[in-house]
């Protein structure tokens, strides 16, 4: 499938301000959004006309774009709903339901920029993710090893990576991930207690995985670690009972080499 991406990096938006800074340089934000819209044929919107809507509501703040708040005020605008999420599993559900996602990159696994950069994630093959670029220029995941290895160029614009390599790349950034959907207009609205209960279903979920052979493999090296180290024990009977959440939190330790130290 084509993906009609909307660049950041176009030469005109060099000279169009964006707050402190331009389009170009700082429209990372507003672009994501502008390319989950246009991948969920929801409108066709340019990256400078979603920048001054982004300053319109407030979105615009320093060192680049609110996305909590620019989604919030959008998604009346455009007829999308969202919500975040920094579970691999969620975003992986989510894109292989049909849904596109955008990611918030950060800046201590250098995998979409060297710094904080927002980008669209658009389609899930397995374990392996379809991101859409808005910052691109000539050789841009060829200038790293990490880039070399860890990521696929389909098109200008077009890369795939990993499910693990998304986590990664997004681990130091809470939430990790926007899910963004079509707003479906339900024939009857629920109810004020149903509402609550729903809701509170939701604040109170959680993935756990019981036995260490169910926690998924990008996650096993750090919890093995940790278990090796005693840091881990279980419940008893045989049961780890982990959360998501935990096992993010060692990958990234791992990551960063907390967890060889002795």
């Amino acid at each position: 499938m084509g993906y009609n991406v909307h660049f950041q990096t176009m030469p005109a938006y060099k000279g169009i301000k964006y707050g402190q800074g331009t389009v170009y340089t700082s429209g990372c934000g507003c672009a994501a959004l502008c390319n989950a819209l246009d991948a969920l044929g929801i409108a066709k919107v340019t990256v400078k006309t979603m920048c001054a809507y982004a300053v319109s509501v407030g979105a615009r703040v320093s060192g680049g774009t609110d996305e909590a708040t620019l989604l919030k005020h959008a998604a009346k605008k455009y007829g999308f709903t969202y919500r975040a999420t920094s579970k691999n599993s969620e975003l992986l559900a989510h894109l292989k339901a049909g849904g596109v996602a955008i990611l918030h990159g950060g800046s201590s696994h250098k995998l979409f920029s060297s710094g904080g950069h927002f980008v669209c994630a658009v389609k899930a093959s397995g374990e392996t993710i379809t991101v859409l670029d808005s910052y691109w220029y000539a050789g841009k995941y060829t200038s790293t090893k990490l880039r070399r290895q860890k990521v696929k160029v389909l098109a200008k614009g077009v890369i795939t990576t990993s499910l693990y390599q998304c986590g990664l790349a997004t681990a130091d950034r809470a939430p990790s991930y926007y899910l963004i959907s079509k707003a479906i207009q339900k024939p009857q609205k629920p109810t004020s207690s149903n509402t609550t209960t729903d809701k509170k279903q939701e604040d109170d979920d959680m993935t756990y995985y019981k036995k260490f052979e169910n926690i998924p493999t990008w996650y096993q090296t750090a919890v093995k670690k940790a278990i090796d180290a005693g840091a881990l024990n279980g419940t008893g009977n045989g049961e780890l009972n982990v959360s998501e959440d935990l096992c993010r939190t060692l990958t990234v330790l791992d990551k960063m080499g907390a967890l060889d130290k002795k």
